[in-house]
Protein backbone atom coordinates (compact mmCIF):
# COMPACT_ATOMS: atom_id res chain seq x y z
CA UNK A 1 0.00 0.00 0.00
CA UNK A 2 3.00 2.14 0.63
CA UNK A 3 4.06 1.67 -2.89
CA UNK A 4 0.71 3.03 -4.08
CA UNK A 5 0.79 6.11 -1.85
CA UNK A 6 3.89 7.01 -3.09
CA UNK A 7 3.12 6.38 -6.78
CA UNK A 8 0.03 8.49 -6.43
CA UNK A 9 2.53 11.30 -4.99
CA UNK A 10 4.51 11.65 -7.98
CA UNK A 11 1.68 11.49 -10.14
CA UNK A 12 0.00 13.94 -8.62
CA UNK A 13 2.82 16.43 -7.98
CA UNK A 14 4.40 18.19 -10.71
CA UNK A 15 7.75 20.60 -10.15
CA UNK A 16 9.20 21.21 -13.58
CA UNK A 17 12.56 22.70 -14.35
CA UNK A 18 12.88 24.43 -17.54
CA UNK A 19 15.94 25.04 -19.10
CA UNK A 20 16.62 26.70 -22.47
CA UNK A 21 12.80 25.65 -23.82
CA UNK A 22 13.40 21.98 -22.15
CA UNK A 23 10.97 20.91 -19.31
CA UNK A 24 12.45 17.99 -17.06
CA UNK A 25 9.85 16.85 -14.07
CA UNK A 26 11.48 16.06 -10.93
CA UNK A 27 8.91 13.81 -9.65
CA UNK A 28 7.45 11.90 -13.33
CA UNK A 29 4.62 10.54 -13.77
CA UNK A 30 6.14 7.09 -14.83
CA UNK A 31 8.46 6.93 -12.14
CA UNK A 32 4.26 7.33 -10.48
CA UNK A 33 3.02 4.52 -12.31
CA UNK A 34 5.81 2.49 -12.08
CA UNK A 35 5.73 2.04 -8.07
CA UNK A 36 1.95 1.61 -8.59
CA UNK A 37 2.67 -1.45 -10.62
CA UNK A 38 4.96 -2.74 -8.09
CA UNK A 39 2.43 -1.66 -5.08
CA UNK A 40 -0.03 -3.50 -7.30
CA UNK A 41 2.17 -6.71 -7.96
CA UNK A 42 2.44 -6.73 -3.75
CA UNK A 43 -1.57 -6.20 -3.65
CA UNK A 44 -2.50 -9.04 -6.37
CA UNK A 45 -3.43 -11.50 -3.77
CA UNK A 46 -5.87 -9.24 -1.66
CA UNK A 47 -8.03 -8.26 -4.17
CA UNK A 48 -9.75 -9.45 -7.77
CA UNK A 49 -9.92 -5.21 -8.58
CA UNK A 50 -5.55 -4.95 -8.03
CA UNK A 51 -4.83 -7.40 -10.97
CA UNK A 52 -7.31 -5.69 -13.78
CA UNK A 53 -5.80 -2.29 -12.86
CA UNK A 54 -1.94 -3.79 -13.98
CA UNK A 55 -2.06 -3.96 -17.90
CA UNK A 56 -3.59 0.12 -17.73
CA UNK A 57 -1.05 1.06 -15.02
CA UNK A 58 1.99 -0.49 -17.32
CA UNK A 59 0.45 1.52 -20.58
CA UNK A 60 0.09 4.92 -18.30
CA UNK A 61 3.73 4.11 -17.37
CA UNK A 62 5.37 3.48 -21.33
CA UNK A 63 2.87 6.66 -21.82
CA UNK A 64 3.76 9.34 -19.37
CA UNK A 65 7.53 7.76 -19.85
CA UNK A 66 7.27 8.75 -23.60
CA UNK A 67 5.92 12.06 -22.87
CA UNK A 68 8.38 12.99 -20.33
CA UNK A 69 11.42 11.84 -22.64
CA UNK A 70 10.04 13.80 -25.48
CA UNK A 71 9.72 17.06 -23.75
CA UNK A 72 13.11 16.50 -22.43
CA UNK A 73 14.23 15.92 -25.53
CA UNK A 74 12.33 18.29 -27.78
CA UNK A 75 10.90 21.07 -25.06
CA UNK A 76 7.46 21.41 -25.22
CA UNK A 77 5.21 20.55 -28.55
CA UNK A 78 1.94 22.26 -29.42
CA UNK A 79 -0.32 19.33 -30.62
CA UNK A 80 -3.38 21.39 -31.00
CA UNK A 81 -6.26 18.74 -30.73
CA UNK A 82 -4.20 15.82 -31.14
CA UNK A 83 -2.36 16.79 -27.91
CA UNK A 84 -5.76 17.97 -26.15
CA UNK A 85 -7.13 14.21 -26.97
CA UNK A 86 -4.47 12.41 -25.82
CA UNK A 87 -4.37 14.47 -22.61
CA UNK A 88 -7.63 13.91 -22.14
CA UNK A 89 -7.16 9.93 -22.70
CA UNK A 90 -4.28 9.42 -20.69
CA UNK A 91 -6.74 11.39 -17.69
CA UNK A 92 -9.05 8.74 -18.64
CA UNK A 93 -7.25 5.71 -18.15
CA UNK A 94 -5.61 7.26 -15.27
CA UNK A 95 -8.68 8.00 -13.41
CA UNK A 96 -9.71 4.61 -14.04
CA UNK A 97 -6.58 2.91 -12.85
CA UNK A 98 -7.31 4.79 -9.66
CA UNK A 99 -10.89 3.73 -9.76
CA UNK A 100 -9.80 -0.11 -9.81
CA UNK A 101 -7.46 -0.03 -6.88
CA UNK A 102 -10.13 1.94 -4.97
CA UNK A 103 -12.04 -1.26 -5.73
CA UNK A 104 -9.43 -3.46 -5.01
CA UNK A 105 -9.43 -1.47 -1.68
CA UNK A 106 -13.07 -2.58 -1.44
CA UNK A 107 -12.27 -6.01 -1.28
CA UNK A 108 -10.04 -6.43 1.53
CA UNK A 109 -12.66 -4.49 3.34
CA UNK A 110 -15.00 -7.25 2.44
CA UNK A 111 -12.78 -10.29 2.48
CA UNK A 112 -11.13 -9.52 5.71
CA UNK A 113 -13.91 -7.48 7.72
CA UNK A 114 -12.13 -4.12 8.20
CA UNK A 115 -12.73 -0.55 7.42
CA UNK A 116 -9.90 0.82 5.75
CA UNK A 117 -12.08 3.83 4.25
CA UNK A 118 -12.49 3.15 1.03
CA UNK A 119 -16.04 4.87 1.25
CA UNK A 120 -14.48 7.97 2.14
CA UNK A 121 -11.64 8.05 -0.37
CA UNK A 122 -14.21 6.97 -2.98
CA UNK A 123 -16.28 10.97 -2.34
CA UNK A 124 -12.33 12.68 -2.62
CA UNK A 125 -11.78 10.39 -6.47
CA UNK A 126 -15.54 11.17 -7.62
CA UNK A 127 -14.79 15.00 -6.81
CA UNK A 128 -11.06 14.82 -8.46
CA UNK A 129 -12.65 13.32 -11.41
CA UNK A 130 -15.35 15.78 -11.77
CA UNK A 131 -12.78 18.76 -11.99
CA UNK A 132 -10.36 17.26 -13.35
CA UNK A 133 -12.52 16.54 -16.43
CA UNK A 134 -14.21 19.84 -16.34
CA UNK A 135 -10.45 21.83 -16.20
CA UNK A 136 -10.17 19.63 -19.23
CA UNK A 137 -12.71 19.91 -21.18
CA UNK A 138 -13.16 24.33 -19.90
CA UNK A 139 -9.53 24.68 -21.16
CA UNK A 140 -10.77 27.38 -23.82
CA UNK A 141 -13.12 29.24 -21.29
CA UNK A 142 -9.62 29.87 -19.18
CA UNK A 143 -11.78 31.30 -16.31
CA UNK A 144 -13.67 28.54 -15.75
CA UNK A 145 -10.75 26.03 -16.55
CA UNK A 146 -9.05 28.03 -13.48
CA UNK A 147 -11.76 27.26 -11.08
CA UNK A 148 -11.71 23.55 -11.97
CA UNK A 149 -8.07 23.25 -12.06
CA UNK A 150 -8.15 24.76 -8.24
CA UNK A 151 -10.63 22.68 -7.09
CA UNK A 152 -9.22 19.56 -9.01
CA UNK A 153 -6.25 20.17 -6.95
CA UNK A 154 -8.12 20.57 -3.59
CA UNK A 155 -9.62 17.18 -4.21
CA UNK A 156 -6.36 16.04 -5.34
CA UNK A 157 -4.83 16.65 -2.00
CA UNK A 158 -7.90 15.42 -0.14
CA UNK A 159 -7.07 12.07 -2.31
CA UNK A 160 -4.04 11.95 -0.80
CA UNK A 161 -5.36 12.62 2.73
CA UNK A 162 -7.59 9.81 2.32
CA UNK A 163 -5.21 7.49 0.79
CA UNK A 164 -2.70 8.01 3.20
CA UNK A 165 -5.30 7.17 6.08
CA UNK A 166 -6.33 4.01 4.35
CA UNK A 167 -2.37 3.22 3.73
CA UNK A 168 -1.80 3.53 7.60
CA UNK A 169 -4.96 1.11 8.18
CA UNK A 170 -3.66 -1.08 5.79
CA UNK A 171 -0.39 -1.03 7.42
CA UNK A 172 -1.85 -1.45 10.90
CA UNK A 173 -3.83 -4.59 9.99
CA UNK A 174 -0.92 -6.29 8.33
CA UNK A 175 0.75 -5.42 11.98
CA UNK A 176 -1.68 -7.03 13.62
CA UNK A 177 -1.27 -10.44 11.80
Amino acid sequence: MNKLFFGFLLIFVDFNLNLNGHTLNIFPDWAGYCLIYAGLNDLVNEGEHFPLAKPWCLGMAVYTGAVWLLELLLGETKLGIIGWLLTLAAALVSFYVSYLIIQGIGDIERNRGVSLGQDKLMKAWKLYVIFGLAARALVILAPLAVICVIVAFVAAVLFLVRFNSTRQAYNNLQLDQ
